[in-house]
């Protein structure tokens, strides 16, 4: 059992038959719960999913759109499941607003999230959909336990959500925002559920809760219009990315998802002797934040949609030769000027990941968010869901930007699961929240395990920082030595301290998949947030 958790029993665990790592422990229940009652990991992910709208509705919900990288393991497939979410039809471009939308319900693009698990529930799921969700019905109806996460970040965003009948109603008590310790019973959120249930996914959109969001939208002055929901938004099965690094095969999430980040940063750190990229030295630690700011600011010059673009262009996206030139100017030079030339919009994000393989070695990796914490601060009225704010993130200025606003258009993403295998067997599966840091974040639980030979939970738990495309470099101060923090200083980078295991800095949900038969399977949740990791007992 590896060192560097402060609570090795809630953050990690061990199974013969399967493990699930979310950021919450309902949600890593309800998973569980699908494996022990004989589905696979496709119905554990969803089952979680759904969960995780209910126990971290700060990060996801039915009102936001959901990412999945799927290994079938039978059909020695892997692809990635694009579920973003679409701009409502009523856009037109010539009269959008100068800045980005971000509160209420006109800064809602139509949800996706329900038709993403539906989908892939349906195809690739062996139980019935009604099952998946009776654990998010239960969590709802019978209450979840406030956290000190979830707590501080009511408080953060007390304004805001007073201001919300249906929140204020069950989010605080005598006035206040609910305590840690606290239960938070969702009623609303318990009967929406319900309804899916029994009525199915679709109800979402063509049902009786997609007539009460047009209500609602209707009431409130929103933009998704009945014509939105009837065109349901599919996701979209696509390529993933395939590169490689040092011995091990990297599976990731191709555009609108940013894995093309990860695999950048990954190519340039190929450049250097592994013994030199140690995080925890001046070094390795300088290397790798010019790394993160050179594939940051590619990436925001470079941006590609898939809806407009052949995925034969990924080939490009994962060509090495770039990051050779990289790594090359990284060895001269430890002070870059960038220019930005396509900026991306202006977006913290707040999102949630969850990881699952079953028995059988079908593995998923799903990132869903509805943006920024509690999305758009609205909550859709006698349904319970927070709707998201992803109109945020789209550009509003440049009409040559690939993700610039239009009708139907999806927006920007950062999302970046990965699936890590080496001589053709899958060996970690990984995936963080965190916006633009999710890249960054992985990027250096991928080094440490790979480069430094540290265990999953070390890796995972270890000291993080982020370096943007502007050079701003966010760093848990305190865990690292003086020496590391004095030489990305004098590299040019402008340090923003954050606290010891930051919420800003990703929540990694990893799983570590057994090569042979006297192997366990090995689950990890990041210590940053409330999350856990278990196997099924079968």
């Amino acid at each position: 059992m590896d060192k560097g958790f402060k609570r090795k029993d809630q953050y990690e665990g061990f199974g013969n038959h399967g493990m699930v790592s979310t950021a919450s422990k309902y949600a890593t229940d309800a998973g569980v719960e699908m494996l022990e009652r004989g589905g696979n990991a496709i119905d554990a992910a969803v089952a979680a999913a759904l969960c995780l709208g209910v126990s971290e509705p700060q990060a996801s919900g039915l009102g936001g759109q959901s990412m999945a990288l799927i290994s079938l393991q039978k059909e020695k497939r892997i692809f990635a499941l694009d579920g973003s979410s679409r701009a409502p039809f009523i856009i037109q471009p010539n009269k959008n607003p100068k800045k980005p939308i971000k509160y209420g319900l006109r800064s809602s693009t139509v949800p996706s999230t329900p038709a993403t698990l539906g989908y892939m529930q349906e195809r690739y799921g062996k139980l019935p959909f009604k099952e998946t969700v009776q654990p998010a019905i239960r969590a709802a109806r019978e209450g979840i336990e406030i956290t000190n996460l979830i707590h501080r970040l009511i408080v953060r965003e007390e304004e805001y959500l007073r201001k919300d009948k249906t929140i204020y109603k069950n989010y605080f008590k005598n006035d206040d925002p609910l305590e840690v310790g606290d239960i938070l019973k969702q009623p609303e959120l318990a009967h929406c559920l319900s309804t899916l249930a029994e009525e199915g996914w679709r109800d979402f959109y063509t049902g009786s809760i997609g007539e009460k969001i047009i209500e609602d939208m209707q009431r409130r002055d929103g933009l998704i219009s009945l014509t939105d929901l009837n065109q349901i938004p599919l996701p979209v099965e696509r390529d993933v990315l395939k590169s490689n690094y040092r011995d091990y095969d990297i599976y990731t999430f191709p555009p609108p998802g940013a894995g093309r980040v990860l695999v950048q940063i990954l190519n340039t750190l190929e450049g250097f002797e592994p013994q030199i990229l140690d995080p925890d030295t001046p070094t390795g630690a300088v290397i790798s934040a010019l790394a993160f700011r050179f594939a940051l600011n590619y990436r925001q010059r470079m941006p590609i949609h898939p809806d407009y673009y052949l995925q034969s262009i990924n080939k490009i996206l994962i060509d090495k030769a770039y990051s050779v030139e990289i790594a090359s100017r990284i060895k001269e030079i430890f002070d870059v000027a960038l220019k930005d030339v396509f900026p991306p919009p202006p977006t913290s994000g707040e999102t949630t990941h969850l990881s699952v393989v079953d028995k059988d070695g079908n593995a998923i990796g799903i990132t869903q968010s509805i943006e920024l914490v509690f999305g758009s601060k609205k909550m859709a009225d006698g349904l319970g869901f927070f709707y998201n704010n992803y109109m945020s993130a789209f550009e509003y200025k440049n009409m040559a930007h690939p993700y610039y606003l239009l009708p139907g258009r999806r927006p920007w993403s950062s999302v970046a699961p990965v699936l890590i295998c080496k001589n053709d067997h899958p060996v970690y599966l990984l995936g963080s929240p965190g916006s633009s840091r999710i890249s960054t974040t992985l990027a250096q639980v991928i080094t440490r395990l790979i480069d430094k030979g540290e265990g999953l939970a070390t890796a995972i738990a270890a000291p993080r920082f982020h370096a943007s495309d502007l050079g701003e470099l966010h760093i848990e101060k305190k865990r690292f030595k003086r020496e590391v923090i004095d030489a990305l200083s004098l590299s040019g980078f402008e340090l923003k301290k954050r606290e010891a295991y930051s919420f800003y800095l990703g929540c990694v949900q990893g799983v570590q998949i057994p090569t042979t038969n006297d192997e366990k399977f090995y689950g990890v949740a990041d210590p940053r947030r409330d999350g856990t990791a278990k196997g099924p007992v079968i």
